[in-house]
């Protein structure tokens, strides 16, 4: 079962982050390393700046031994903020072009977290699982916490990574990963349809040029499939498994795990169930050899992926930053209004 840190004791970590801030993590090692400002020090935007710049190396490190790390108490309380403190971090060089979901930018490289509605939850996943040129690190920014719910989830990879069945990672190492998503004509819009294979691909590339998408898939790793109405099907085909370019562990990276949860979400619906049968080429993710897994594997990936999986209370004002090889995200479900940023980062 995935870990509700509330339950869980915090142990007090020493971590030489300088007299103003305290640090602990949940036993047994788990992720995040929390962060926490002491009353009365770091008071404005550009102090947090500052100790952030300052203690960046042993943060770098904090990130990469445990996974995750989460600024609690500090003054961080706009996009703006949130984008002041990024800023303190290499940018990432990359984009959401091709992404899953088109982001609307909220600050200069911040983008709004996603569009899904408060019913639905997001499965864990790495952002951009699809691409070869995956952003190293995530950060969020916990602008206003739901009423009810919405905790970003976490899931340490590298405990699911040791935990795949002997069988299923011979086959995942084997096969790779077919990763199939549709894209409907453009729209102009950029709002989130209700069914993703919906949006235009205007609203995921950032483009209403198909030459545009031919170079960004080119780029990325992904192959375009232009259909006669004009929406397009784009495969990524990638390893199961990737090194990770410090700590050299083969972490698993992909999706395929989400599976069960978007059948049945789909079986749900009506509208996709119509739009499913419509397509030449359903959205899905695959073994690599175009095969589905088989109820057993489904199941025990879904168990693994859930006993790494940990969440916790959060607080508005959080920030939270993620090896995105290391750690896999998602969304509870719901209730009120929520507003969470997300900017990319090397």
């Amino acid at each position: 079962m995935a870990v509700d840190l509330r339950t869980v004791k915090m142990s007090p970590l020493s971590a030489n982050l300088g007299p103003w801030v305290c640090a602990s993590i949940p036993l047994d090692d788990l992720p995040p390393v929390f962060i926490e400002s002491k009353a009365g020090a770091l008071d404005t935007i550009d102090d947090v700046a500052a100790w952030v710049t300052e203690q960046r190396p042993v943060l770098d490190r904090l990130i990469i031994e445990h996974g995750a790390i989460v600024l609690r108490g500090f003054p961080v309380r706009t996009s703006a903020d949130f984008a002041t403190i990024v800023s303190c971090f290499p940018a990432y060089e990359g984009s959401y072009k091709g992404g899953a979901a088109a982001r609307r930018p909220l600050d200069k490289g911040v983008y709004e977290a996603t569009q899904r509605t408060g019913e639905q939850t997001i499965q864990i996943h790495q952002e951009m699982f699809y691409v070869r040129d995956y952003p190293p690190r995530l950060a969020f920014f916990a602008r206003k916490v739901a009423e009810k719910g919405g905790e970003t989830i976490i899931a340490d990879m590298r405990r699911v990574s040791a935990n795949i069945p002997e069988k299923l990672r011979e086959r995942f190492a084997s096969s790779g990963i077919l990763t199939v998503r549709n894209f409907a004509p453009p729209t102009g819009s950029m709002v989130e349809t209700e069914l993703m294979d919906r949006r235009g691909w205007d609203f995921a590339f950032y483009t209403d040029s198909r030459e545009e998408v031919n170079e960004v898939c080119a780029k990325r790793g992904m192959e375009p499939h232009w259909h006669d109405d004009n929406s397009l099907t784009v495969y990524s085909r990638l390893p199961a498994f990737v090194r990770h370019p410090v700590t050299g562990e083969m972490i698993y990276r992909s999706a395929i795990h989400t599976n069960p949860d978007q059948r049945a979400t789909r079986e749900k619906s009506e509208s996709a169930i119509k739009l499913r049968a419509s397509q030449k080429i359903p959205s899905d993710i695959l073994l690599g050899n175009g095969e589905a897994l088989n109820d057993e594997e489904e199941t025990a990936m879904l168990r693994v992926v859930d006993d790494a999986t940990i969440a916790w209370q959060w607080e508005t004002g959080d920030l939270m930053i993620v090896d995105n090889l290391q750690i896999g995200h998602g969304r509870n479900p719901f209730v009120g209004e929520r507003a969470t940023d997300v900017a990319m980062m090397n």
